[in-house]
């Protein structure tokens, strides 16, 4: 049986990085992904080079070409702005980024390959979490949930939702929408929380920095480990339902506080925590935790534990060192 050619967009990045070595466990071999940048990462040492395209998707032109040229029968859409706290800062180049070649992946589709399988990931952090809502808990939210993104890049990826359904209902493409809650492993940048706890940790290890710099340590979230995640992701480009959303997460919250204190207490010297405003968002959502039981009825279940996924975070930033 022919193998299935797939596109992961933003591919080398830090959640493109673990589908492409889940894809290649599982004997997939046809993997193209589109990289932003020159640097050479990870997935470098997992694919030819001829499967790695330098692309910036908000080419409307290159992205077409791509898409025309490969004939993908499954799209990751990974590609976007990811940072919530940055977003703050650079608005309009979130919103642009996000929303444009959101639009060039959706349009390529429609015109090149209608029959391809598109997996379009979207975030948590669209719900509106900070305001309750009769009949609702925030404690555990499905995909009913009211939209109200708090942040950028919560609204640039509603956009980028809401285009996805319109596409699917518009011209009957066949697209899955996901909703992943905070995901963390290996690879990810320390412009999120816990890479930037697991970084500092090594940093005061090694005697290059004094003190733990902190943000908001009282907010809750779901973490899933990123391998879990992938698996998710694999599932729904199998057995998702095309035209519906779905969330991803444990449905387990964690305090940041509780999760700092796991990565200090396998940390190798004392730790001492600071406060730094810097590190605080103009809004924070309180809670985002999910309620998963849409995905779980399809058969997922995420299999490995907090504690192993931070160990793995810190080994991580160990060797980086």
């Amino acid at each position: 049986m022919k193998q299935p050619t797939i596109l992961i967009t933003g591919g080398t990045g830090f959640v493109g990085s673990h589908l492409v070595e889940a894809l290649i466990e599982s004997g997939q071999k046809n993997i193209h992904v589109t990289n932003y940048s020159d640097k050479p990462g990870f997935v470098h040492q997992l694919l030819p080079p001829e499967q790695i395209h330098k692309l910036d998707l908000t080419d409307q032109e290159k992205t077409f070409a791509l898409i025309k040229k490969l004939q993908p029968n499954h799209i990751y859409h990974l590609a976007s702005l990811a940072a919530v706290g940055k977003s703050f800062n650079n608005t309009k180049q979130v919103l642009d980024n996000n929303t444009q070649l959101q639009l060039n992946i959706l349009e390529a589709v429609k015109q090149f390959t209608p029959q391809s399988r598109l997996l379009v990931i979207g975030s948590a952090m669209e719900y509106d979490l900070i305001n309750s809502y009769p009949g609702h808990s925030s404690q555990a939210v499905t995909e009913t949930y009211p939209l109200g993104p708090a942040s950028p890049y919560g609204v640039s990826k509603t956009i980028q939702d809401l285009l996805a359904y319109a596409y699917a209902q518009s011209f009957n493409l066949n697209i899955i929408r996901v909703r992943p809650f905070n995901h963390i492993g290996e690879r990810q940048t320390p412009d999120f929380a816990v890479p930037a706890f697991a970084q500092q940790i090594v940093a005061i290890e090694n005697g290059q920095q004094k003190n733990l710099k902190v943000g908001n340590l009282t907010a809750v979230r779901d973490f899933t480990d990123v391998k879990d995640m992938v698996k998710a992701y694999l599932l729904l480009m199998e057995k998702g339902k095309s035209g519906q959303v779905y969330n991803i997460g444990t449905g387990h919250g964690y305090e940041m506080q509780k999760v700092l204190d796991i990565l200090i207490s396998l940390a190798k010297t004392k730790i001492e925590v600071e406060i730094d405003q810097a590190r605080m968002r103009p809004s924070d959502v309180p809670i985002a935790v999910a309620n998963p039981k849409k995905i779980q009825d399809l058969g997922w279940q995420p299999t490995i534990k907090l504690e192993k996924t931070l160990e793995r975070i810190l080994l991580y930033w160990r060797s980086q060192s």
